[in-house]
């Protein structure tokens, strides 16, 4: 049983929903789970004593959050030592088009930039426009936002497009790659994804 992580930045909470979900499947499959909000005060050392970590945060505007990008900038060492995921959450993401794409490449880059780290697999994943759940202003600009990609616009209802299946899949292979590590192996680059998780050979 390996001790994870699961640390999130959250806005209107998608993510912190997906975080949990995630944080699910990990105790599911046997391993010990801390969920850490990094609006809230952080421990000294949140790392110490883990075994890998899985970062998730959602994109508003073309930027995760800044809580979680200085936690993770502040934090960086200790995670590149460890094996880690990447949960990038954004409505770009939930739309199977070549602009889409390159903006969902765009965010995840300028996320690595910022903190300066590098995570061992990316799952990008689409969000939720929760109009219902706005302030005014913001309803508007994540309205106009939606209708020139085509997307949903009616302001009275909200629209979920998470993939709980590729969500909760992710979670699985995160699990079997920490129990395929090599005891006493620096695990930190035991596999990358560019996209969605993909690891054919994965075999539990």
């Amino acid at each position: 049983m390996a001790r994870v992580v699961v640390v999130f930045g959250t806005t209107d909470g998608q993510t912190a929903r997906i975080a949990r979900r995630m944080a699910d499947v990990l105790r599911n499959e046997h391993h010990s789970v801390d969920l850490f909000d990094t609006r809230s005060p952080a421990p000294a050392r949140p790392f110490a004593g883990v075994d890998a970590a899985v970062v998730a945060g959602s994109v508003r505007m073309g930027k995760f959050q800044r809580p979680l990008v200085e936690f993770v900038r502040r934090h960086r060492k200790a995670l590149a030592g460890i094996p880690t995921g990447f949960v990038a959450v954004s409505l770009s993401a939930a739309r199977d088009t070549p602009p889409a794409q390159r903006e969902v490449r765009k965010t995840v880059a300028r996320f690595i930039h910022e903190t300066g780290f590098t995570p061992g697999t990316v799952l990008p994943v689409a969000g939720a426009l929760l109009y219902t759940r706005y302030g005014f202003f913001t309803r508007i600009v994540m309205r106009l936002i939606s209708k020139r990609a085509g997307g949903d616009t009616d302001t009275s209802r909200d629209y979920e497009y998470t993939d709980w299946s590729a969500v909760s899949d992710f979670a699985r292979r995160f699990a079997c790659s920490i129990r395929e590590a090599p005891p006493g192996e620096a695990r930190g680059d035991l596999w990358r994804a560019a996209g969605p998780l993909r690891r054919p050979d994965m075999r539990c």
